[in-house]
């Protein structure tokens, strides 16, 4: 009899030891596990920020600059590699097995741990003894003046020689600021408070507009005076090589204010608006807005003329770029056009993103500068200065960013 239903039960037996023995096995059905990878370990041997930085003491920057990291095991798949900075992910652009090539987040700091973590693999990457590298340091590549904040609106912006900076400010003080971290020096006075645009005279004077037919200067110590007086209206300048200054604004033409300050008109934008002007390689570059009835016409654009002879006679218009073709109708406006010694045009923007590059088509320092960049002004060194002037007194800013290219020349200060 027992014998009879041992016969009988033995096979259920037998299937519910199977079952039970496969509840134990891993989903990924590889029995038994694979181990292999498991004291497989990346290792980096050496970090250090793109070629370009390294011409200044291999300074990395936070939120734009490209870090290389060499080492071992690494995957050649960019995205299942993760370089983390005080535990903020970077950006992996490109890989190899002994290559990482990383941009850095925004994050500044004179001790900061990059871990590194391929997938696969459990542990970070080995420096040395340790899982991580460091202590690595990640600069700010902006940095405010102290000088200006929400009790001082500064408008307009000058850069001479020596890369001291000049604002006007509602208080009719032109103020030189020697480095972001000093009180202000007064330059000046002047007879108003605001101005569109200023520049460093080949006298070492600071040159000022104030959107009228009337051009003002300043030497150190003095106040504002008026030296000549345009055939219209106008609010930007820009000296060329033979101290010619060349002016635009509301009335529609670019003036040819000579060196004996005799002005002659020397360029016809009817019913536009200039909005900016640079001198730059034999061109006068301006950005304008069109006020008139034909909607066939670039409502906004950039132009250029030709300067044709050193008494400042210019050439035809030239249209460079249709912005709102562009940037589309909704877009951001054209606040300030410079250039850098490379021929790359920037343009600081009202909205949406502060500058950008237009041979490029690409927007500069987009993870850490914020529009509008009001007026854009290189200086001598690797520094763009940017006067950045939001509605909210809260946030306005002169700001000193550092640059892998010098800027162009400005011919009125050197």
């Amino acid at each position: 009899m027992f014998k009879s239903i041992l016969k009988y039960a033995m096979p259920g037996i037998i299937l519910l030891l199977i079952v039970n023995a496969c509840k134990d096995i891993p989903d990924s059905g590889v029995w038994p596990p694979d181990t292999s990878k498991d004291n497989i370990r990346p290792i980096i041997t050496k970090v250090y920020p793109d070629p370009m930085s390294m011409d200044k003491d291999s300074v990395a920057f936070a939120g734009v600059g490209i870090l290389y990291i060499e080492g071992e095991k690494f995957s050649s798949t960019p995205e299942d590699n993760r370089v983390y900075f005080n535990g903020v992910l970077g950006e992996v652009q490109a890989s190899t097995p002994t290559m990482i090539t990383v941009k850095i987040p925004n994050v500044v700091g004179d001790s900061i741990r990059i871990h590194v973590s391929v997938k696969g693999l459990l542990q970070f990457a080995q420096y040395k003894d340790q899982d991580y590298y460091g202590p690595f340091r990640a600069k700010s590549v902006v940095t405010k003046y102290k000088a200006i904040d929400k009790f001082v609106d500064a408008s307009g912006l000058a850069v001479d020689k020596d890369d001291n900076v000049y604002v006007l400010t509602t208080g009719k003080e032109i103020l030189k600021l020697v480095h972001p971290d000093s009180t202000a020096q007064v330059f000046g006075a002047a007879t108003f408070i605001t101005t569109p645009c200023m520049r460093v005279g080949p006298d070492s004077m600071i040159y000022v507009t104030r959107g009228i037919k009337s051009l003002y200067r300043v030497a150190e110590g003095g106040k504002t005076t008026k030296f000549a007086s345009a055939n219209t209206k106008v609010s930007y300048i820009d000296f060329d090589m033979n101290k010619n200054l060349f002016a635009g604004g509301k009335g529609g033409t670019i003036e040819c204010i000579k060196p004996d300050n005799s002005a002659t008109t020397v360029a016809d934008y009817t019913d536009y608006v200039i909005t900016s002007l640079r001198v730059y390689n034999g061109y006068v570059y301006v950005s304008a807005v069109y006020e008139g009835d034909d909607s066939t016409a670039v409502q906004e654009g950039i132009w250029k003329n030709q300067i044709l002879d050193a008494d400042g006679n210019l050439g035809s218009n030239e249209l460079v770029v249709d912005w709102k073709a562009l940037m589309g109708e909704f877009g951001p406006s054209i606040q300030s056009i410079t250039f850098n010694e490379d021929g790359e045009m920037l343009i600081g923007m009202d909205k949406d993103n502060a500058i950008y590059l237009l041979n490029s088509g690409t927007y500069f320092y987009y993870e850490v500068l914020l529009p509008p960049a009001s007026v854009l002004s290189y200086g001598n060194q690797y520094y763009l200065y940017i006067n950045h002037r939001p509605e909210s007194a809260e946030d306005r800013a002169i700001l000193k960013v550092e640059v892998s290219t010098k800027g162009a020349i400005y011919y009125g200060r050197q």
